[in-house]
């Protein structure tokens, strides 16, 4: 036989444990609608005092005395992923040959490409673009993302680096437009030097949440 202790009165749980926190300086008398309490807290405090009670709020007992925490492995099944990752041919790229000034797709086949992406959940993602500027190249090269449907722009890389190069963007919000969306994306590049001839590498993206 196995026997198992619920809180029935989840209120009275929190309350009890409110009355062992350090600095507080009231607490009225529990009335099982609303708990009243007020803390000398700075800045710091506050937030930590919200985040332990999370984790109060989200507790187990597993048996034996012993109270197991639910939200940290709630934030482990919420993590950030690789989703999408293509390096180009091995030791060679793909060449924008006079690349132009105007937005142009990277792969040549298959209509650039594009690929699937589904956003919900996700609010920003960390890129990572491997590239060289090319021989003789003398303009400023960008890199963008494009909803494959309509070529819309959904983000755009800025100026990259100066040589061969690793030009990483570790926090790129997601565009509001573009939460918890499910489409297709396409990799786009462009110089203002139209002769240009860039050669990438490969590109990486991780949504994070």
């Amino acid at each position: 036989m196995v026997e198992y202790d619920f809180y029935v009165n989840f209120g009275k749980k929190i309350y009890e444990w409110i009355a062992q926190q350090p600095n507080l300086i009231r607490l009225l008398p529990y009335n099982g609608d609303k708990i009243v309490c007020e803390f000398n807290h700075n800045s710091q405090q506050q937030k930590k005092f919200k985040e332990d009670l999370m984790e109060a709020l989200f507790s187990i007992d597993v048996g034996n005395n012993t109270i197991e925490l639910l939200l940290p492995q709630l934030r482990q099944i919420k993590t950030d992923q690789s989703f999408y990752k293509v390096e180009f041919p091995p030791n060679a790229g793909i060449t924008k040959t006079d690349i132009g000034t105007t937005y142009t797709n990277i792969f040549p086949d298959f209509n650039g490409r594009p690929f699937f992406i589904d956003t919900t959940g996700f609010k920003s993602m960390a890129i990572q673009i491997l590239w060289n500027k090319g021989l003789g190249s003398t303009g400023t090269h960008n890199m963008r993302i494009v909803d494959d449907a309509d070529n819309t722009q959904v983000i755009a890389s800025g100026s990259l680096g100066t040589t061969a190069n690793s030009d990483d963007f570790p926090s790129v919000s997601i565009p509001e437009a573009y939460m918890n969306f499910q489409g297709k994306w396409r990799l786009q590049a462009k110089s203002t030097n139209s002769n240009d001839d860039p050669i990438f590498y490969g590109f990486r993206l991780y949504l994070r949440r």
